[in-house]
């Protein structure tokens, strides 16, 4: 069976949909198991056939589901967490993070025999359809591009701390396909053909990383950034977890649009920051006083390798704590201070309009727009990261406010 990318799936019968276990059964009698959340086939020839690494939004935050994964699907790249929940078990001895860590290895080897045998990471997820949940949604394919990290979390109900893997998974691009074929899963389960063989249906993707190792990696990620406008609907369309995130941004932490303006300046500053960061990105400061000509906070891109080949984007921050949308003329101030060597940022709790999204397209502003959905998702991904609750950021951002207010002119950063 060949299946598309977001393909919806059900885990009962009698569905309109396609069900999920008639398709991972493939031409066999067993398919993936629905009631683990990373379900593996059994090993064959040496090799794991597939790992699926399932998470349920709607499950996020409750003692069966302590931690929160994060799927980034345009950016081809999803933080997913492992299977313990437990004080009383060690991170490494759980059904999946053992199976992982066994596997690990093989997908950093720099031998092409061994990237052979490493199973295949399925993502999938838990979505609703009306009331129901019993749906699953094919988000991609991919490898584990990074080593994992060790995160803690305290157990619901008391103190005590366990700890955790946090994985990073790398989705494969299936353009080359538009379809991914269940196939290729099929021969990796049959023990009558080896390791080589297996390729025949893979993706062709795939058969790149296992030939070249880590070094295509950033060629062959999943990327689904080619411009397009978002609605407003869609926009608001948030997860539990992250409208949870902008409530509280909004009616706790910044209730006052006025009276907390330069402390939610200091978190989109930050936000920023955690947008870039994986660049060369320092952190300047916030502009105050009647000259700040519509630009609420300073920073700068480095780009380069060495003090000779490099230079310095400016970066012109505008923070929007606002409640509702943010239309084109409200893009027009931070616009108006676009000359050579600049760009924006625009950072807002809610969304952006569909006039303001085709006019920084139509006329091809440098200028990144960063809405609800957008901060709740890194805010979350720090979170994880860090262990930090949002209190406790909200707090750190409003000490660093104290520290770097500026009425510098914008060139200063780049001294």
């Amino acid at each position: 069976m060949k299946i598309k990318l977001n393909q919806i799936f059900s885990t009962e019968v009698n569905s309109n949909f396609v069900n999920w276990e008639e398709l991972t059964k493939g031409i066999y009698t067993q398919g993936l198991n629905l009631y683990k959340g990373m379900p593996y086939f059994k090993e064959i020839n040496d090799r794991t056939p597939l790992i699926n690494f399932h998470t349920n939004p709607f499950k996020e935050d409750e003692d069966e589901s302590p931690w929160r994964d994060l799927i980034f699907q345009e950016e081809g790249r999803v933080l997913y967490n492992g299977d313990n929940k437990s004080s009383e078990k060690n991170a490494n001895d759980t059904f999946g993070n053992k199976k992982v860590l066994e596997n690990l290895p093989l997908y950093f080897s720099k031998n092409r025999s061994e990237r052979l045998k490493a199973p295949p990471i399925l993502v999938t997820k838990t979505i609703k359809i009306g009331n129901k949940t019993g749906f699953r949604q094919f988000i991609g394919i991919g490898i584990i591009n990074e080593p994992p990290i060790l995160v803690q979390q305290y157990e619901k109900g008391n103190n005590n701390v366990f700890t955790n893997y946090q994985f990073e998974i790398t989705l494969i691009s299936l353009a080359s396909e538009d379809l991914f074929n269940w196939d290729w899963i099929d021969d990796r389960r049959n023990k009558n053909i080896s390791d080589e063989d297996s390729l025949k249906n893979a993706p062709k993707n795939w058969i790149k990383w296992v030939n070249v190792g880590s070094e295509v990696v950033s060629k062959i990620q999943l990327k689904i950034n080619s411009y397009r406008l978002i609605s407003e609907s869609d926009q608001r369309d948030l997860l539990p977890n992250n409208k949870k995130i902008i409530d509280d941004l909004l009616n706790i932490h910044y209730p006052d649009p006025i009276i907390d303006g330069i402390r939610f300046e200091a978190l989109a500053s930050f936000i920023t920051t955690l947008y870039f960061s994986d660049k060369n990105y320092y952190r300047g400061w916030i502009t105050v006083g009647s000259g700040d000509r519509g630009v609420d906070f300073v920073g700068r891109l480095d780009i380069g390798h060495d003090s000779f080949s490099n230079t310095s984007i400016i970066v012109l921050g505008q923070s929007k704590r606002y409640k509702n949308s943010i239309s084109g003329e409200r893009l027009t101030r931070v616009a108006s201070r676009m000359t050579r060597g600049y760009i924006g940022v625009v950072v807002t709790l809610d969304v952006f309009t569909r006039q303001a999204q085709e006019e920084i397209k139509d006329d091809k502003l440098p200028i990144i727009l960063i809405n609800g959905k957008k901060v709740s998702e890194l805010l979350l991904t720090y979170i994880n990261k860090s262990g930090k609750k949002l209190t406790e950021i909200v707090k750190e951002q409003d000490e660093w406010a104290k520290d770097n207010l500026g009425t510098l002119h914008y060139d200063s950063i780049l001294i």
